[in-house]
């Protein structure tokens, strides 16, 4: 994997390959660069290498490393890593497996075509993203397994969650409680969003946008968005949560729009995230592109409301009215109009939530997914 930053995808790697442990392979992970969940990694009791220092010390780090697992398998996840993955495999002999999380379409770089012949299995992480392959190099041996997620459960209640954050009372509770053990849904009931400003409101409507900051997450269409939520009088806040390139020019178009710190809360890197999520009432990502975001499953699988934008796999999971609101890309106005039907309309939250459950925990189990791959591994050997 390209690093260990706390996005979807790297935290997708580690779940993987904790997953495989569990079946019995011995697995280990190999990073370019290291992060946060490094130390997550090891308290896993996952082997971690990571890379270090300048291009010819990095590259004799992976080959060293390579030569001593002797992998049967070699899994590169995007296209950055790909690179030292097909090290890995001229060094070793090892099957060399490639999922696409749909970053070869111009975010970060197209392998190269002798890179695409190395690899023994494409795999995109919906259908989309399979579908679109060919404008960059793959042909024939592509095939698609949907992202799955399972739950980690919050380790704190959604009313101290709320509490630490500075916020009260709920205002719309159900939207948002865990999952239950049982499928059966939920009973609950909701009062109406505060029409009081939402920094300061005990029972402010919260969202939350978990999201590396990329230009194509789409930031700065939920912040003109809030703005224009802000200037209709509409309490919302929306927790800001990861880090990335872009976040001191994301900061700056808060305090430009006069929202940082109020409808758009900062929270950083945070491990808590299932926590945060308990504390939301529903789930926005406003994305130019994406392959299939874990963060949207997740958000759906604990009865969110989400908010999200017709890019990549998103509309295999999410089909609008029914299981969460879908916006065009690039419009602020559009966004601010799903947010606030969601303020406003308790009961429709409630029901796009509910419905989103059931829909990820029926079709985008963790478990299915890993078997999958597990299948696909031992059809290489």
């Amino acid at each position: 994997m390209s690093s260990l930053n706390g996005g979807g995808m790297e935290h997708f790697v580690l779940r993987l390959a904790e997953a495989q442990r569990r079946h019995g392979h011995d697995a280990s992970i190999l990073a370019l660069r290291g992060g946060p969940l490094e130390e997550l990694a090891r308290q896993r009791a996952l082997p971690v290498t990571v890379l270090r220092g300048r291009l010819p010390a990095r590259v004799a780090q992976g080959a060293l490393a390579f030569a001593r697992r002797r992998p049967h398998i070699i899994h590169a996840h995007n296209p950055t890593s790909l690179h030292y993955a097909t090290v890995g495999k001229l060094l070793t002999r090892a099957r060399l497996v490639f999922t696409d999380h749909a970053q070869t379409r111009g975010i970060i770089r197209v392998p190269s075509r002798f890179e695409w012949r190395e690899t023994d299995a494409v795999v995109g992480c919906s259908q989309d993203t399979a579908d679109k392959s060919g404008a960059v190099g793959v042909a024939s041996n592509i095939s698609v397994i949907h992202n799955g997620i399972d739950i980690t459960p919050a380790r704190r209640t959604r009313e101290e969650v709320r509490a630490e954050l500075g916020f009260g009372a709920d205002a719309a509770p159900a939207a948002s409680s865990e999952p239950a053990a049982s499928s059966a849904p939920a009973a609950s009931s909701a009062p109406a969003a505060s029409s009081a400003p939402a920094a300061s409101s005990a029972g402010a409507f919260l969202g939350i946008m978990p999201a590396a900051f990329h230009p194509v997450k789409g930031h700065d269409v939920l912040l003109r968005a809030l703005a224009r939520l802000r200037d209709r009088g509409v309490a919302v806040t929306v927790l800001i949560v990861g880090d990335g390139d872009e976040r001191d020019r994301i900061h700056a178009l808060a305090r430009e729009l006069g929202i940082h710190g109020k409808e758009a809360r900062f929270l950083g890197f945070r491990k808590d995230v299932p926590d945060l999520l308990l504390a939301a009432d529903f789930f926005v990502l406003p994305s130019r592109d994406e392959g299939l975001p874990l963060a949207v499953l997740e958000a759906m699988a604990r009865r969110l409301p989400v908010v999200v934008t017709p890019v990549g796999g998103v509309p295999e999971v999410v089909r609008s009215e029914e299981h969460g609101l879908l916006v065009p890309v690039d419009d602020p106005d559009a966004l601010a109009g799903a947010i606030e039907r969601l303020a406003r309309d308790p009961a429709l939250g409630r029901r796009l939530g509910e419905a989103g459950h059931v829909r990820v925990r029926d079709d985008f189990s963790f478990e299915k997914m890993t078997r999958k791959y597990e299948q696909l591994y031992l059809s290489l050997t």
